[in-house]
């Protein structure tokens, strides 16, 4: 018995086939120009990242680099725009997708405790720092901070399970979280041992549940 033959796909327009080839060029260009600024805002710091040793870390021009971020400001918050979003995406995939509110809540705070171990963290503080004495790199950070809290608030509340009627007092513990998490993260410059900080963190976690189901309770009073 023979298999039938399947019917030809119909050919992509040329002109379709050139765009399409165009914009996955473009895109694969911004992405190298991204992971290297990382790279070396992680290993070399704000100032020992210049957008000439971006360009040769990502064996591309500079013409390449001027064409999709004119100043290094765009550059280091695109990079870490970059990055911040892809954490996102692997925190979504990675958070807990069942359990009870209280399970749900530490996993979704253990996700995000993650986030200030890695190279976002690394990459973020150089930014700040720096922000202190660069006029146009502070004015691109607190715009881009603003849209990644809105972002991780909504991540949060995802994560954790967070209702409507607790909004508030979900954005009040994770704003707050942040502010502690940062601190922790910053001990990590002169101190490796994360034995005090995971016991420290352990109880803020417990702090915030209890403050959670308190704002509950009296919701439903």
């Amino acid at each position: 018995m023979s298999l039938p033959t399947p019917e030809p796909r119909p050919a992509r327009p040329r002109g379709a086939q050139e765009r399409r080839t165009q914009e996955e060029r473009s895109a694969s260009t911004r992405e190298r120009l991204l992971d290297a600024t990382i790279a070396s805002l992680v290993e070399a710091g704000y100032a020992g990242t210049s957008t000439t040793a971006v360009c040769a870390r990502a064996g591309l021009s500079r013409g390449a680099q001027l064409h999709h971020f004119p100043t290094k400001a765009e550059l280091v918050i695109g990079a870490v725009a970059h990055l911040a979003k892809r954490r996102a995406s692997e925190l979504s995939r990675e958070g807990p997708s069942g359990g009870d509110a209280d399970l749900r809540l530490e996993r979704a705070l253990d996700a995000i405790w993650a986030s200030f171990s890695g190279p976002l963290f690394s990459a973020a503080l150089e930014l700040w720092v720096a922000a202190r004495s660069d006029r146009e790199l502070r004015e691109h950070l607190v715009r881009f901070e603003r849209q990644v809290g809105r972002a991780m608030a909504a991540l949060f509340g995802e994560l954790a399970g967070a209702d409507a009627e607790r909004e508030r007092d979900f954005a009040a513990a994770l704003e707050l979280t942040f502010h502690v998490m940062r601190g922790m993260a910053l001990q990590r410059i002169l101190r490796d041992d994360d034995t005090e900080r995971r016991r420290l963190f352990e109880l803020w976690k417990r702090l915030v549940s209890e403050y959670l189901s308190g704002a509950k309770e009296k919701e439903q009073r």
